[in-house]
């Protein structure tokens, strides 16, 4: 909403007739700016990292901006003294009616593809890279601080040898849930369970073919 009151107001905030008498005006709002422009950029790279969605930050700036082109009273010009034409008020009534349809479009649009989801898969599986990136880039693939898979949640059931107490088998359920995969393990000589269940997304990433959300 402040982006598009921002907006809608630009005229007025950067005009040099209502600023003529304190010329220091225009750059306590490029400040101000700025600011607005930093906290959104803090709060994206901060969604990219696991548990935080970053679709709700981007997704609330987009509606939100919709929805303030809609509502939104701008400031009369007249008030500061500055004559609005035709034209102006015909610009306005513009926006306004364009926020407030693409608001609905864009809610109604959103609403369909939840429904039609399953609440389990996302419709989009490349748009997770908006809401979360591996990190760092040069890392191994499987030597990241975090991920941005489902191999998190695996499960698996393993057997363990006789002889040598050691497990060497492990069957596990991939991400997909329709797959499973039998994964040689004696040569790791594991026999702790709790060591087992850690080197779980590891064994997903190698194995699995889709790990995505």
């Amino acid at each position: 909403a402040s982006i598009a009151d921002i907006i809608l107001n630009w005229s007025l905030l950067f005009s040099k007739d209502i600023n003529s008498e304190d010329s220091s005006t225009p750059g306590r709002h490029v400040k101000v700016l700025i600011w607005l422009v930093l906290d959104i950029v803090v709060n994206c790279f901060l969604g990219l990292t696991p548990f935080v969605d970053n679709f709700n930050h981007l997704g609330g700036m987009f509606y939100g901006v919709l929805c303030g082109f809609s509502t939104l009273e701008r400031l009369p010009q007249g008030f500061f003294g500055v004559h609005k034409d035709v034209s102006g008020t015909l610009r306005e009534y513009f926006v306004r009616f364009s926020g407030l349809i693409l608001s609905a479009i864009t809610i109604f649009s959103t609403m369909l593809v939840l429904m039609n989801s399953d609440g389990i898969r996302s419709p989009c599986s490349s748009c997770r890279y908006l809401s979360c990136v591996p990190f760092p880039p040069w890392r191994e693939q499987y030597d990241k601080w975090w991920y941005c898979d489902n191999c998190g949640t695996v499960t698996a059931d393993a057997t363990r040898d006789k002889d040598t107490g050691f497990f060497n088998e492990v069957q596990m359920i991939c991400p997909d849930g329709n797959s499973m995969e039998y994964i040689d393990v004696s040569v790791e000589a594991i026999d702790a369970t709790d060591k087992l269940a850690k080197n779980l997304p590891s064994y997903c990433r190698l194995h699995c073919d889709d790990i995505s959300w």
